[in-house]
């Protein structure tokens, strides 16, 4: 009964709360066998991810971190996190990608064990933090033919179980925005992956989702629709789930003619829709996908992939970066 009450106080305080505005893209180096959170590439800042925020982007009270298939424990070390992520007053949104782009339902099938024994380990790291903390488990889980496994449900359901040992935790699944980029509603689309979702929804605390947009796979038009499509699909999610929604991150990249005005004119519209979806989707948390551009970065958008910061490599600002900092 004590655990139940202090979860159910810990979720009272986070979803009333006001939003989460979450930055991610950074990376983690080493120097005198301390881990830090680092910004990539700029050598203008010599501090941890959270001083740079503190200089640049006081709005920002969130760091998104991802936790990969090949995740280990001192890749976070865990007085950094808590000295400088989480006593600073920043709440850590881990981003679960075990099965990542390789997920499908035979993939699943075959790596359920170890997928079971890292999501145990993660949550020993946990619990070693003191503090808020929010698992947003399996972006983009529903390709592949994993959208209408119903057999999704009970990962989702058992990763609950499992996470919910830590009693500072709010968890929840995360579904791609996939379709039809030509429309503001893409319901037909939207109503795939509902099979694989509609159990582990009822224990879910909130519904993740994601937009990733770049003219490498995108056209201008379709890029430009973001912000009023990420609200309509916030409002879907919210009435057909009743939960509240995190949009776990935003990837614009300004890669291409005219990148740079592009991706400002998206983030000009989430300045816009975001509080709308806090009002009408009961929206607790926006990130973007990277704060700084990521050379070397490799995905799906190919070449474009390195350019999905709000900050230049250099740490000078985008034309996005005043919209991001407007975000509250």
């Amino acid at each position: 009964m004590n655990k139940i009450i202090s979860l159910l106080l810990f979720s009272w305080t986070l979803l009333s709360a006001d939003l989460l505005i979450s930055a991610g893209g950074f990376d983690i180096k080493k120097e005198a066998n301390n881990y830090s959170f680092r910004d990539h590439n700029s050598s203008e800042f010599n501090g941890n991810i959270t001083e740079v925020l503190h200089k640049k982007s006081q709005t920002t009270n969130s760091v998104s971190i991802w936790i990969t298939k090949d995740w280990q424990e001192e890749w976070f070390d865990v007085n950094t996190t808590q000295k400088e992520i989480l006593d600073k007053g920043y709440t850590p949104m881990f981003m679960f990608y075990y099965f990542g782009d390789e997920i499908s339902p035979s993939f699943i099938k075959a790596h359920k064990k170890a997928y079971f024994a890292q999501v145990k380990k993660f949550t020993q790291y946990l619990q070693k933090l003191h503090g808020q903390k929010i698992v947003v488990l399996n972006p983009e889980y529903n390709m592949f033919g994993v959208e209408k496994l119903d057999a999704m449900n009970d990962i989702f359901l058992k990763s609950y179980e499992i996470l919910r040992e830590d009693l500072q935790v709010l968890v929840g699944p995360c579904v791609g925005d996939f379709g039809n980029y030509k429309n503001i509603n893409d319901i037909n689309e939207w109503r795939l992956f509902d099979k694989s979702l509609n159990r582990a929804a009822k224990k879910a605390d909130f519904i993740a989702f994601q937009e990733m947009r770049a003219l490498t796979r995108n056209t201008k038009g379709d890029i430009l629709r973001t912000p009023q499509r990420a609200y309509n699909f916030a409002r879907y999610l919210h009435k057909k789930y009743k939960k509240p929604i995190i949009f776990a991150y935003a990837a614009i990249s300004s890669y291409g003619e005219d990148g740079e005005n592009i991706q400002s004119d998206v983030y000009k519209g989430f300045v816009e829709y975001v509080p709308k979806m806090h009002k009408d989707a009961q929206l607790i948390a926006f990130g973007t996908f990277h704060y700084f551009d990521y050379p070397g970065h490799v995905g799906y958008f190919n070449e474009a992939e390195e350019f999905f910061g709000v900050l230049r490599k250099d740490g000078t600002a985008k034309p996005a970066f005043k919209y991001y900092n407007r975000l509250k």
